[in-house]
């Protein structure tokens, strides 16, 4: 497939957009937890792509709601991938949260930062279609999902995702997380799954009862939302964006609480811990983690509102140094740990919303998803990358910010 470079139509708005964000972004000094060394945060571009983009993918037509069925959006994750500045973006169940039979996909995109002139180029190189080990299509259906959820087949083969994670794994494989199951998976380059890691019982969602409820399980829409890989690939840790369904309480059809579940996977991809990570409140969501070193993680948390309502975009160092296993605990409390449960140490790294970076107040976008690393610049600093989803609605932007943080991984 021949590239494309998706910021044509908008970028001289984008250019001049990111130059005055870069020029105003003035460094965030903070002091790390664990071995005070002072850690230095700048913003170096930011750059936004039209919603009616269109992908590489070679589907046609519309779906069932009029949207194109190639329209490039409603990004869930990024990844780098290791060799120049190529990344992996992740798209989510289509658009219209699950009314549509999308065919799931991640995209291989050349995101080139200029750090002097604070632009972001971004270039469209390929769309891969994902397939189940079957080589069944993967779709983002609601309908297909909920299919599998209520089968009485054993040999049913589950053909939805809604995908949220993505990360490179030390063979160049790609890891996923999914709401839906929720799975954790692993699949080739071409995205075709290979392998499937057991996901524990108490995290596997439950066909809703006659009252509409679920009492066990991720929450509808509230599965595993982040995954990261240490850098030895010995472990995963996988997020669920909110508490489980019997970790919080249920209020008018939502789950709400501060304690959410995390799932450890070992070098043999095994579940050896679950540990917890408390959010600021309990209407915020976690949408994203990454590895720092073996024990530490980026925690990206949030609140689901824009522009003058936002008030919660926030990255947080947290360390699972401490953390208590709570894999023999049925049930959390909703705020609050039982006697002698420590949860995962956290510390603010990056407040999205802080006026310095010019990413908040009207211009507050609703959903900050993925978080990734990237190359280091040339000076040395390592870049962290942020990307938001629009989506799939073509009044949207789909947007990313490449800050520089030094201090953090040294």
């Amino acid at each position: 497939m021949s590239r494309r470079t998706i910021v044509v139509g908008n970028l001289c708005f984008c250019v001049l957009l990111v130059c005055r964000l870069g020029v105003a972004a003035e460094p965030t000094t903070l002091t790390a937890t664990a071995d005070a060394n002072p850690i230095s945060v700048d913003l170096v571009a930011t750059v936004s792509l039209d919603g009616s983009v269109h992908d590489l993918s070679g589907e046609q037509g519309t779906l069932e709601d009029g949207s194109a069925a190639d329209q490039f959006g409603g990004l869930s994750a990024m990844e780098y991938s290791g060799e120049g500045n190529r990344f992996w973006l992740l798209a989510d169940r289509g658009a219209g949260d699950g009314e549509v039979t999308y065919r799931c996909r991640y995209h291989e995109a050349e995101l080139t930062v200029d750090p002097e002139h604070h632009t972001i180029k971004c270039e469209l190189v390929a769309t891969r279609l994902l397939s189940a080990p079957n080589g069944e299509p993967i779709v983002g259906s609601a309908v297909a999902d909920e299919a599998h959820l209520v089968s009485t087949d054993p040999n049913h083969q589950w053909t939805a995702l809604d995908l949220e994670g993505i990360r490179r794994l030390p063979d160049g494989k790609l890891l996923l997380s999914d709401e839906y199951g929720p799975h954790v998976l692993i699949a080739d380059l071409s995205g075709k799954v290979q392998e499937e890691f057991p996901v524990p019982e108490k995290f596997l969602r439950r066909a809703r009862t006659e009252g509409g409820f679920r009492t066990r399980g991720v929450a509808y829409n509230r599965g595993l939302e982040g995954i990261a890989i240490t850098p030895s690939g010995n472990r995963v840790l996988t997020m669920p964006q909110s508490p489980l369904v019997q970790d919080s309480v249920e209020y008018k059809g939502m789950s709400l609480g501060v304690n959410c579940r995390c799932i450890v996977y070992g070098a043999h991809h095994e579940c050896v811990r679950e540990i917890v990570y408390q959010m600021d409140s309990k209407r915020n969501g976690l949408s994203e983690v990454l590895a720092i070193d073996e024990d530490r993680f980026l925690v990206l948390e949030r609140d689901g509102k824009a522009g003058l309502e936002a008030k919660e975009k926030k990255i947080y160092l947290a360390d699972m140094r401490g953390a208590t296993d709570v894999c023999d605990i049925e049930s959390l409390p909703e705020t609050g740990l039982p006697q002698g449960v420590v949860a995962m140490k956290k510390t603010l790294l990056i407040d999205l919303l802080d006026p310095r970076f010019g990413l908040g107040g009207e211009r507050a976008k609703e959903k900050a998803e993925g978080l990734c690393w990237g190359p280091k610049l040339e000076d040395g600093r390592q870049t962290l990358w942020v990307c938001y989803d629009n989506d799939f609605d073509s009044a949207n932007q789909t947007e990313f910010d490449c800050f520089a943080i030094t201090g953090l991984k040294d």
